[in-house]
């Protein structure tokens, strides 16, 4: 029998018991930085992203984040776990807009970099702002990789792998609970008042 037909079935097959293992053993992140600013960069008036400023990190005990965010976004932001392939809510999302952090509202991503990449996650080619992410050694199950998180509130967004589109060659395939998408005339809003 020819197992090369069954190829495109078992690579999401096999991410997706991956990832059901990374989110059943993982552990809340705890913030050992001792910063208690960040440089990032918010949306601008024209919601585009702004000049770098520096911002409060966001840091909560756990019961503080699993209160605020709710147990299912809890345990994929807080506690490093990962939502199934092909389930969540912003992966067919074609809106014009942009992804903030659910848990400090910092931007994240735009919908111009975002593309389709077949996997089962919200995949983008670029950040919205590089100071706006963060990136980690991850090296569970047996896999290098490497994590992005949200660079204010270290909330675990997902990975970044190099067989992305042109032109930077990266996916950022993040988790859609991770999340919260606003529309453009939002985003224009948020950086309007942003700017007073």
């Amino acid at each position: 029998m020819d197992l090369t037909l069954f190829r495109p079935l078992l690579f999401p097959l096999l991410l997706t018991t991956l990832c059901a293992l990374h989110s059943t053993h993982a552990t809340p992140m705890t913030d050992s930085t001792t910063n208690t600013t960040v440089s990032v960069r918010l949306v601008g008036p024209d919601g585009q992203p702004g000049p770098v400023v520096s911002s409060p990190r966001v840091i909560k005990t756990d019961a503080e984040w699993e209160k605020q965010l709710g147990p299912a976004t809890y345990r994929i932001l807080r506690a490093k776990g990962t939502e199934p392939a092909f389930c969540g809510n912003l992966l067919d999302n074609h809106k014009e807009g942009v992804y903030f952090c659910a848990g400090c509202g910092l931007p994240l991503f735009s919908s111009g970099a975002k593309f389709n990449s077949g996997t089962g996650w919200p995949s983008f080619f670029q950040p919205y702002a590089k100071e706006n992410i963060t990136e980690l050694r991850d090296s569970s199950f047996g896999m290098t990789r490497t994590e992005i998180l949200c660079a204010r509130c270290g909330g675990h967004l997902g990975h970044v792998f190099e067989d992305g589109p042109a032109p930077t060659g990266l996916r950022y395939c993040l988790n859609s609970a991770a999340l919260v998408f606003k529309d453009k005339d939002e985003v224009k809003k948020e950086g309007a008042a942003d700017a007073k």
